[in-house]
């Protein structure tokens, strides 16, 4: 039997099904993403992969392969089946086929491993990968429909004034409500399914690791603190060491501080760094494979050199962390959180920053609040959870969250409350990336069956 939940995400899933198939097909042309992001994709195995080569029949994945570190082909040790034979090799991921020659993987002898080379784009007609040995390479081509199958479709939004504020605009504020529970019940459905599925691939530890890792980074480092969690997974950090593995591998120690330092910066760095030196052979990242790092503009406290700091701190007591990752342990979990400190974290912004004058909190509840609802009470499938996370409250809305509410609202006194509480502002989030964010403002039926909500 359904629960509350599943039950009104049954509900928007028809709706958003109702909407599509009155929908005309808009064309879109997919820019490709970067290609650490696409790497990061493959790693945690997001890319589908279902369909053929192009001139060596159909191959299936069996292992992915190791994300390399150094230069050379994107990942090794990889096993795949070609035609049903096995064969063990590297796989490299480009954007497109020409970038093989570009980047002179053609003549350099480190990429005659390679079994498999992964497109993005179609490759040109007659086109030939090949190694120095002038092996011919298979060439899998991912249409963008198989990029990142969890993400939204990233088309551009329109800025018109929406069709549906009309039938919005007279919806009472009940049945709006409704409509918001229905969305934000098929974002934690989703977003519940992507974490079992990560979980079941690599343990709940590592799991909850990488989605912890992921909300430390706020929206600026969100994506280069989740590749830090792949690049040194939790299984592979040794207490004493796992905060300079974290900040090595992040690519923040230098051999040298800058002459700005001061001497409780060199007596911390010191320490770091001479653990660092032990592990660097295995987890430092060549410059080409470096974390893709945004240190600018945000606040001191949110530096990203911090927030591997809040990392480290936060695998220090992982064991005691794991047993309150579910609703009945948010208010502990929170407690614990929040009691994180450190010696040296507490009162800098940087390696090389002078002091603060007062101290800080490594990891604020504005962190801690966002973890609990976009992991914590959606990962728990009890009921109680569901109810706990439609009573939390946002202190703000943030900025792209705020647009979509003007957009569909406008100015309604009746919904100001409800549009302050997390599940009507990830409600949104949903809404705006099934239909505002694809942009078919002007074929879409979303208004006409906006009229028809009855739950």
């Amino acid at each position: 039997m359904n629960t509350p939940r599943q039950y009104l995400a049954e509900q928007y899933k028809e709706l958003l099904a109702e909407v599509y198939a009155g929908a005309v097909a808009a064309t879109v042309t997919q820019a490709l993403p970067p290609e650490l992001q696409v790497q990061s994709w493959w790693a945690e195995g997001l890319v589908s992969t279902d369909g053929g080569t192009l001139r060596h029949g159909k191959v299936r994945i069996l292992d992915r392969g190791r994300w390399n570190r150094c230069p050379g082909p994107d990942f090794t040790h990889a096993e795949i089946e070609l035609n049903g034979t096995r064969i063990r090799g590297d796989i490299e991921i480009d954007p497109c086929a020409q970038a093989w020659e570009q980047h002179g993987h053609g003549a350099n002898p480190s990429f005659n491993q390679v079994a498999l080379h992964v497109v993005l784009s179609p490759p040109p007609p007659g086109w030939y990968t090949r190694n120095s040995l002038h092996q011919d390479i298979p060439i899998l081509y991912i249409p963008p429909e198989n990029w990142n199958p969890s993400e939204t479709c990233g088309r551009q939004a329109d800025d018109t004034l929406p069709r549906c504020r009309q039938p919005l605009a007279e919806m009472p504020a009940e049945k709006i409500r409704n409509l918001l529970q229905a969305a934000a019940a098929y974002r934690v459905e989703g977003k519940r399914k992507r974490f079992r599925a990560r979980a079941e691939a690599v343990g709940e530890r590592q799991a909850w690791y990488e989605a912890w890792a992921a909300t430390l980074g706020y929206s600026a480092n969100k994506e280069a603190m989740h590749m830090l969690a792949l690049r040194a997974p939790l299984k592979e950090l040794p207490a004493r060491q796992a905060e300079s593995i974290l900040l090595g591998t992040a690519g923040f120690l230098l051999p040298v501080l800058p002459e700005r330092a001061d001497d409780s910066a060199r007596r911390y760095h010191r320490s770091v760094w001479d653990n660092w030196w032990l592990t660097r052979e295995r987890f430092e990242l060549s410059p080409e494979r470096a974390l893709p790092w945004c240190k600018a503009p945000s606040r001191p406290l949110n530096h990203p050199q911090r927030r591997v700091a809040a990392l480290a701190a936060s695998v220090a007591i992982w064991s005691r962390i794991l047993p309150l990752l579910n609703a009945s342990g948010a208010a502990d979990l929170s407690k614990l959180l929040s009691s994180i400190s450190h010696p040296f974290w507490d009162t800098h912004f940087t390696l090389a920053s002078a002091p603060m004058k007062q101290r800080a909190a490594l990891i604020g509840q504005s962190r801690i609040t966002d973890f609990l609802i976009n992991h914590v009470y959606p990962y728990d499938e009890a009921e109680h959870a569901w109810q706990s996370y439609l009573a939390v409250k946002q202190a703000s809305m943030p900025g792209s969250t705020e647009r979509t509410a003007q957009l569909l609202f406008g100015s309604r006194e009746d919904l100001k409350s409800t549009l302050h509480l997390a599940y009507a502002q990830q409600a949104l989030l949903q809404i705006d990336a099934d239909f505002c964010a694809c942009n078919i403002c002007l074929d879409c039926a979303f208004p006409v069956q906006l009229c028809q909500w009855a739950h």
